[in-house]
């Protein structure tokens, strides 16, 4: 059968004629054609600049207000073409010409009628509510899981993760780990007259305080999330990361290495310590202004 429909292509009937002589499925014939690299597959011009990268393709596009080259993602290149050809503006500039009085709907209100109509036009609507079934939950938590650790996100959730750390770098918002521990250092620091800022960023990691005037990182270690060695074994599970104990160690030992190959000192100062002599933090201090 298909030495036939290869046979028949090449006489110069098209897909459409074969299907119908064979009495087979178009999809069988397309198929093979295309197995047999018989299809000639036209590729869009558009599509020469694409870039592939962590499963998605981007290009980027000229914003007309601000003139910056923005970045665009998408999971196929014909989605990355349509979004290119729709996107004039970048979200910034967007949301400025949609502020104040360039909002359509700046300082009006909805009539009482204009509420009626709207009240009326909702009436016997019934909105879906499968999410509040446990079954529907599960599937989509599981597709969604399923999701990022095939990797497809890791783009997204790479550019999340830089958004959120510059927002916790700039004091926008409170680190997710700030221990109360934390703050009373920070306050140790700043009694004593040192300039220190939390959550200092290098490269892609965040350190729990920096002192500028000793070039310092101080890392505070609880004994649980950091698997304390003189109480946990090298294989134990720390079931709130789904990590052994070795691979915490191993990964905050590769944090303090990349530190200390940029120029930084480091300490840590374990939750065990600490909670024996409060005054650890002075004696830190104390050497380093010796030093």
């Amino acid at each position: 059968m298909e030495n036939k429909i290869i046979e028949l292509y090449l006489s110069g009937f098209g897909s459409t004629t074969i299907v119908k002589k064979l009495s087979i499925p178009k999809r069988k014939v397309l198929k093979i054609l295309n197995d047999n690299n018989l299809i000639n597959k036209l590729v869009p011009k558009e599509y020469e600049n694409f870039k592939f990268e962590n499963d998605v393709w981007y290009d980027y596009y000229q914003c007309d207000c601000c003139l910056k080259e923005i970045k665009s993602y998408a999971s196929t290149k014909f989605y990355l073409l349509r979004n290119l050809k729709n996107k004039k503006t970048c979200k910034i500039c967007s949301l400025k010409k949609q502020s104040g009085e360039n909002n359509p709907f700046f300082n009006k209100t909805h009539s009482n009628e204009t509420k009626k109509q709207i009240s009326k036009k909702k009436k016997g609507i019934k909105t879906s509510d499968h999410m509040s079934k446990l079954e529907y939950r599960k599937m989509f938590s599981d597709m969604k899981k399923n999701l990022w650790d095939s990797g497809k996100m890791e783009g997204v959730r790479k550019k999340m993760s830089d958004i959120m750390k510059k927002r916790i770098s700039n004091g926008e918002i409170k680190g997710y780990n700030r221990s109360k521990v934390e703050d009373e250092i920070i306050k140790t620091l700043t009694d004593l007259s040192i300039e220190c800022s939390p959550n200092h960023i290098v490269e892609s990691k965040i350190f729990d305080i920096f002192i500028p005037k000793f070039n310092l990182l101080i890392e505070y270690n609880g004994d649980y999330w950091h698997c304390n060695p003189i109480k946990y074994s090298y294989d134990y599970i720390n079931k709130k990361k789904n990590k052994t104990a070795g691979e915490i160690w191993e990964y905050d030992k590769n944090k303090l290495y990349l530190a200390k190959n940029k120029g930084y000192n480091c300490v840590v100062v374990w939750e065990t310590d600490y909670k024996k002599n409060k005054n650890i933090i002075l004696e830190i201090i104390k050497n380093y202004e010796k030093n």
